[in-house]
C-alpha cells in the first residue's frame, strides 16, 4: 500500500479534490505493536472451523480518521484545505492505545479496533474543532469514540467466537504523539488504496 508523505500541494493543476478524509496518524511504535496483534489474531482466526476473510490494514496506512469526507468536489476540497491551514490551538498531546474491540458489536464484528486509554478527551477536542471549522456540527450525531481500525471483516467464517479471540489477545500499552492533523486524499488501486497527504494542520500550545 502506497503512502505519500504528507505536503501542501502549491500546484493548481493539481486537484485537490477526490475521496478525501482527516486524520491523525500513528507512529512506529504502534505499527509494530498492530503488527503483533494482527499475528496472533490471524493465528487464532485460522484454527477455526472456517476461518473469516478479513482484510488488515497494513502498518504504512495507520491512522485514527477523525473526519471522513467522501468524494469531494474540487471547490469544497480547496474550502476544507483553508479550513485546516490555521494551526489547531490545542497542546500537542500522547495517545496511549491498549484492548481491542469490534463495531458494531463483538458478537457480529464488521470492523476490528485498537482502543485509547489516554488522550481521549484531547483527541474529542481536536474532532470538535475540525467539525466547527468545516461547518459539520451535528447535535444529533453519535459521540465521538477514538480507535484504531486493524481490519475489516469481509466474510464472517463459522465458528468464530470473536469475544473469546478479542479478549485472548492482549494489547501491550503503547503510545503515540498526536502533534497535527492531515487532510488525505483516497485513490484505490488493484493494489489497494493509495493515501496522499494534502495539507497538515500543526497543534500548537495556546499559551
Amino acid at each position: 500500500m502506497a503512502f505519500t508523505p504528507p505536503k501542501l500541494m502549491r500546484d493548481k493543476n493539481e486537484s485537490a479534490g477526490g475521496r478525501l478524509f482527516i486524520a491523525i496518524d500513528v507512529g512506529d511504535a504502534v505499527r509494530a505493536e498492530v503488527t503483533r496483534v494482527v499475528a496472533q489474531l490471524g493465528a487464532k482466526l485460522e484454527a477455526v472451523k472456517t476461518p473469516p476473510k478479513v482484510i488488515w490494514v497494513k502498518p504504512a496506512a495507520l491512522h485514527m480518521t477523525l473526519r471522513f469526507l467522501g468524494e469531494t468536489d474540487e471547490a469544497e476540497a480547496e474550502r476544507v484545505r483553508d479550513a485546516l491551514t490555521p494551526a489547531i490551538e490545542i497542546p500537542p498531546f500522547d495517545v496511549e492505545w491498549r484492548g481491542l474491540g469490534a463495531f458494531p458489536s463483538p458478537r457480529h464484528p464488521r470492523a476490528l479496533w485498537m482502543g485509547v486509554v489516554r488522550g481521549a478527551a484531547q483527541l474529542g477536542a481536536v474532532e470538535a474543532e475540525i467539525a466547527q471549522r468545516l461547518g459539520a456540527v451535528d447535535p444529533e450525531a453519535r459521540p465521538f469514540l477514538p480507535h484504531l481500525t486493524i481490519g475489516r471483516i469481509k466474510m464472517a467464517g463459522q465458528g468464530v467466537d470473536w469475544p473469546k479471540v478479542l479478549k485472548a489477545v492482549e494489547v501491550r500499552g503503547v503510545t503515540s504523539r498526536a502533534d497535527r492533523v492531515t487532510l488525505y486524499r483516497s485513490e484505490l488501486s488493484q493494489r489497494g488504496p493509495h493515501y496522499t497527504g494534502l495539507i497538515s494542520a500543526p497543534l500548537a500550545n495556546n499559551q
